[in-house]
C-alpha cells in the first residue's frame, strides 16, 4: 500500500551519500521536513543542497552506531549505504531507540516500507511507481519511461491551481463548517473561468483576489444551509 507520509516539521536522516541517497534526498526536499545526511563521502548534488541550506550534511567515517548519540529525536531514517550489514544494524537500532519509520536499501525484510520510484513535478506533484520492493530496478525503468509523458501532460495551470487550492482549502475550513459545502466551493473554484484565465496568464495575485471574493459570496449565499 502506497501512503504519503506527512513529514512537515519532522526530522529525517539519510545515511549514505551515493546516488541512492541523492534520490531519497530529492524526494524529501518537497516535504517541508528537516533533512540530515550522514556519510563518509557524498555526491556533488548533496554538497550543493547543503551549501544552499536545504539540508544538514555531516561528513564522517561511520565505524559504529555512536553517531546516533547526537540525535535525540528522529522521525524517519533511510539507510542507503552500500554496506547491507550496516544498513540493517542502523534500522534495527533505530527502531528500538526512536520508534520511528525506517528503511534499508535492498533489505525489505527489516524495512517498515518500500520506497517508490518518484516523479517530482515542480515540488508540487509527486507520482510514485512501486513494485512493493519486488524489483526496484523495474520501478526505476518505468519511472524513466513514464516521467516525460506525465510531465508533458501537466502544465503550469495545474500547478498554480494546486497552490491556490491549498490556500483556499485552509480559508474554507475556517469559514465553511460543512464538509459538503467546502467541497462544493473548492470544485467551483477549480472550474471557475476567470480564475483559470488569471492562472494561465500568471496573474496570480488577481486570481487570489477573485477567489477571495468568491469565498465571501459563497459564504453569504449558503451560510443559512449549514
Amino acid at each position: 500500500m502506497i501512503v504519503d507520509l506527512n513529514l512537515t516539521g519532522k526530522i529525517t536522516l539519510v545515511l549514505g551519500g551515493g546516488k541512492e541517497s541523492c534520490r531519497k534526498v530529492e524526494a524529501l526536499l518537497s516535504q517541508q521536513c528537516e533533512i540530515i545526511v550522514v556519510a563518509e563521502k557524498a555526491e556533488q548534488s548533496i554538497y550543493d543542497h547543503a551549501k544552499e541550506g536545504k539540508i544538514t550534511l555531516n561528513i564522517m567515517k561511520i565505524q559504529n552506531l555512536d553517531f546516533f548519540k547526537q540525535y535525540e529525536q528522529l522521525d524517519l531514517i533511510l539507510a542507503t549505504t552500500d554496506n547491507k550489514n550496516l544498513n540493517r544494524e542502523v534500522v534495527l537500532f533505530a527502531k528500538e531507540k526512536y520508534g520511528c519509520y525506517v528503511y534499508a536499501a535492498d533489505d525489505p525484510q527489516v524495512s517498515d516500507f518500500s520506497h517508490p520510484s518518484v516523479i517530482n513535478i515542480a515540488d508540487t506533484i509527486q507520482v510514485g511507481i512501486s513494485t512493493g520492493g519486488r524489483s526496484p530496478t523495474i520501478g526505476k525503468a518505468l519511472r524513466k519511461k513514464m516521467e516525460p509523458i506525465i510531465k508533458d501532460s501537466i502544465g503550469d495551470l495545474i500547478i498554480h491551481q494546486i497552490k491556490l487550492q491549498a490556500i483556499f482549502r485552509v480559508k474554507a475550513n475556517s469559514t465553511i463548517p460543512s464538509i459538503k459545502y467546502r467541497k462544493q466551493f473548492l470544485v467551483n473554484l477549480f472550474n471557475d473561468v476567470k480564475v483559470n484565465e488569471c492562472l494561465k496568464e500568471n496573474r496570480l495575485s488577481e486570481a487570489k483576489e477573485i477567489a477571495s471574493d468568491k469565498l465571501d459570496t459563497f459564504v453569504k449565499s449558503n451560510s443559512s444551509k449549514w
